[in-house]
C-alpha cells in the first residue's frame, strides 16, 4: 500500500486506524493481532499529535506507511514534531498492571499497551524528522492449544484497556458539559456492548437524581429520589446493581418501556463517585447485545469506566462554574463601565468657567456600588450638585443609584426651583418607586457663581467641610434632614453656606470616615479634619482630592475596602 500523509491533527486518527487495519489484514494478521497493532499505532499517533505538535506549538503532517519485510510486518509512522521516544516514558510495573481495573492509576497505560501490542517498537529521530516503527512477526505462528484460553483472556483484557484509554481520551477532549453528557452515554453504550444507556446526575439541593441523557427517551427531565427505583437504589447504596430480568424486579418502572416502545431485558446500574468521595450520579446500561444478561466482568468493567466518568464530570462542572464566573465577571465589568459612565468624569468640569474648579473620585468596594455624585449647570450663573450613598452594595445598590441620579437631574432641570422642592420631588419619587425598600443619604445644593453662596438641603448625609483660602478647615453645621426613600411628603429645610474666593467645599461618603485599618480602627471625621487642616492653601480641587484619598490609603495600609468611597471637591475662585 502507498504511504498516506495527513495533517497532524486529531482528525487524522481515524484514517490512520483504517490504513493500519487494511495493511494488517492484507498481511494476513488475525483479528486479535490486527486489533493490538491498531491500538499501538493509535496510542503513539495520538501522543505525536498532542505532545509532538499541539502542546509544543508546532504544526505539520504525519505519514503512515509500511509493508511486509521478510517474516515481519513493519508499520512506520513519521512526523516532524517534537521528539517523543515512548520507551523513555515511565510505565506501570507488573504489580500495578496486576491490580483490578478500578484500582489502577491513570497514566502510562497507553504506552504500555502500545509496547505490549507489537513484537517490537523502534524509534528514530534525526534532522529529517521522527519515525516510530511497529514490528509484528509474520502471521500463522503456531500457538499451542493450552495457551489459547489465556490468549483470549489477554485479548479481552487488552480490548477493555484500549476502550478505557479511548474513553479517557474522548472525555478529556470535551469540556462543555452538555456535549460531554451526550458523549458519555454514547461511549458507555458502545463499550458495554449494550443496546441503550442513560445518565442521571445527583442534585444535592433536592437530594434527587436528575436524568440528563437517556437514549430512546424524550428530553423531558425526570427526577428520581434516592432509594426509589433501580437508579435511586444504586445512588443510595453506592453499589452496582445487576438485574438479569428487569420485569422480575419490583423496583423496575415499566412505564418507561410503555412510553418508548422499548423492551428492557437486563439492567446494569453503577454509581459514579467523584475523587472527593461524593456521589456524582448513576449510569445505567440496558440489554447486553447477543447475551441474556450482564456478567460480573461487565460489572467490574462498568465500575472502571465510572472512575473516568467521575473525573470528567467533575472537571466539566468546574469548567462550567469557571465559565459562568467569567461571564458574571464580564457582566459586572460592563455594569461598572455603565455606572461610571453615569457620573461626570471629564475634568476640568467646566473649562470655560474660570470661577469654579471641580474634581471627584468614586471607588466602589465591589465591582459596582451605591455611591453617586453629580453636578451640572442650571443656568449660566448656577451649578447644581449632589452626593449620595445608597443603603446597600453591589448590583442592587448600583441600580438604585442610577435611578436616584436620573430622578435628581430631572427634578432639578425640569423646574429650576430651590433645592428644597427639588429634594422633596426626588424623595416622593423614590418612595413611590422603592419596591426594594432601599434608601439613600444625600447632600445636595445650588452654588451661585456670582456670590459664592450655596443653598443646600441635607438628607441624613455626612457633614461637609470648607477648606478656607486663608488656611484650616471647618465642618458645616447642617440644618438636619432624613434619608430619602422611605417617608413621602417630607419637607426639607434649606441651609446656606458662603464660600469666599479660594474656598473649597469637601463632600464625601461614609466610606472615607469608616475606612478601617488592620487593627479595626476607623479613619473618622477627626482625621479628615486633621488632613484638611494641614493642606496648603491655593491648591486645585484635584490636588485636594488626592491628598484626602492618599491619607485614607496610608491609614488603611492595604486593608480590605468594606464600603464605597466617594469624594467631591468644589473650589470657588470668585466672580
Amino acid at each position: 500500500m502507498q504511504p498516506l500523509t495527513l495533517p497532524g491533527t486529531l482528525d487524522a486518527l481515524q484514517p490512520i486506524r483504517d490504513y493500519v487495519k487494511d495493511l494488517a489484514k492484507e498481511a494476513g494478521l488475525d483479528d486479535s493481532a490486527v486489533y493490538n497493532l491498531c491500538l499501538a499505532v493509535d496510542e503513539i499517533a495520538t501522543n505525536v499529535i498532542l505532545h509532538g505538535y499541539e502542546e509544543s506549538g508546532l504544526s505539520g503532517d504525519v505519514t503512515i506507511g509500511g509493508g511486509v519485510e521478510e517474516d515481519k510486518l513493519v508499520v512506520r509512522l513519521h512526523d516532524h514534531g517534537k521528539s517523543y521516544d515512548p520507551k523513555k516514558h515511565s510505565l506501570p510495573d507488573d504489580e500495578a498492571l496486576s491490580r483490578p481495573l478500578d484500582e489502577r492509576e491513570i497514566g502510562g497505560l497507553g504506552i504500555a499497551l502500545a509496547l505490549d501490542g507489537v513484537d517490537d517498537l523502534q524509534y528514530e529521530t534525526n534532522e529529517k524528522g521522527n519515525t516510530h516503527s511497529f514490528i509484528v512477526k509474520a502471521p500463522n505462528v503456531f500457538c499451542p492449544p493450552e495457551y489459547e484460553e489465556g490468549a483470549r483472556a489477554l485479548s479481552d483484557e487488552h480490548r477493555k484497556l484500549g476502550i478505557l484509554l479511548s474513553i479517557s481520551r474522548s472525555l478529556g477532549q470535551e469540556i462543555q458539559l452538555d456535549r460531554l453528557l451526550t458523549l458519555i452515554v454514547s461511549e458507555v453504550t458502545s463499550a458495554m456492548e449494550a443496546e441503550r444507556s442513560s445518565l442521571l446526575l445527583f442534585d444535592p439541593a433536592s437530594n434527587q437524581l436528575v436524568s440528563k441523557v437517556a437514549e430512546g427517551m424524550s428530553t423531558r427531565e425526570i427526577r428520581v429520589p434516592l432509594g426509589v427505583g433501580i437508579a435511586g437504589a444504586t445512588a443510595q447504596t453506592r453499589i452496582t446493581i445487576n438485574i438479569p430480568d428487569a420485569y422480575q424486579d419490583e423496583r423496575f418502572n415499566r412505564s418507561y418501556d410503555k412510553a418508548s416502545g422499548f423492551r428492557t431485558r437486563s439492567i446494569l446500574s453503577a454509581p459514579i463517585i467523584g475523587q472527593n468521595g461524593k456521589l456524582v450520579g448513576v449510569v445505567q446500561v440496558l440489554n447486553k447485545i447477543n447475551k441474556q444478561s450482564f456478567t460480573s466482568d461487565d460489572e467490574r468493567f462498568l465500575e472502571a469506566i465510572c472512575i473516568h466518568l467521575g473525573i470528567a464530570l467533575e472537571r466539566a462542572e468546574m469548567v462550567e462554574a469557571y465559565l459562568q464566573g467569567q461571564i458574571l465577571t464580564k457582566s459586572l465589568q460592563l455594569a461598572r463601565e455603565i455606572q461610571m459612565g453615569l457620573v461626570p468624569k471629564d475634568f476640568p468640569a467646566f473649562p470655560n468657567i474660570s470661577s469654579i474648579d471641580i474634581y471627584a473620585a468614586l471607588e466602589p468596594a465591589l465591582d459596582v456600588g451605591g455611591d453617586l455624585y453629580d453636578y451640572f449647570l442650571l443656568d449660566k450663573n448656577r451649578i447644581c450638585f449632589i452626593i449620595g450613598d445608597v443603603s446597600d452594595k453591589g448590583v442592587p445598590a448600583a441600580l438604585f443609584m442610577a435611578m436616584v441620579r436620573t430622578a435628581f437631574r430631572m427634578a432639578a432641570t425640569g423646574s429650576h426651583e430651590a433645592i428644597g422642592p427639588i429634594m422633596e420631588k426626588l424623595n416622593d419619587f423614590l418612595c413611590a418607586s422603592n419596591h426594594s425598600q432601599m434608601f439613600v443619604t444625600v447632600f445636595a445644593g445650588i452654588l451661585d457663581l456670582r456670590t459664592g453662596e450655596i443653598e443646600y438641603a441635607d438628607g441624613g448625609h455626612e457633614p461637609p467641610y470648607i477648606v478656607h483660602a486663608r488656611g484650616g478647615a471647618t465642618m458645616i453645621e447642617k440644618v438636619g434632614g432624613i434619608a430619602l426613600g422611605f417617608m413621602p411628603e417630607y419637607q426639607f429645610r434649606c441651609g446656606q453656606i458662603q464660600l469666599e474666593p479660594g474656598d473649597s467645599l469637601i463632600l464625601y461618603t461614609d466610606g472615607i470616615t469608616e475606612a478601617m485599618n488592620s487593627d479595626r480602627h476607623l479613619f473618622s471625621a477627626e482625621r479628615i479634619q486633621e488632613t484638611l487642616d494641614r493642606t496648603a492653601t491655593g491648591i486645585t480641587a484635584q490636588a485636594l482630592t488626592k491628598i484626602v484619598l492618599g491619607g485614607v490609603a496610608a491609614f488603611v495600609a492595604g486593608a480590605h475596602q468594606n464600603d464605597d468611597i466617594t469624594l467631591l471637591v468644589i473650589r470657588y475662585a470668585g466672580n
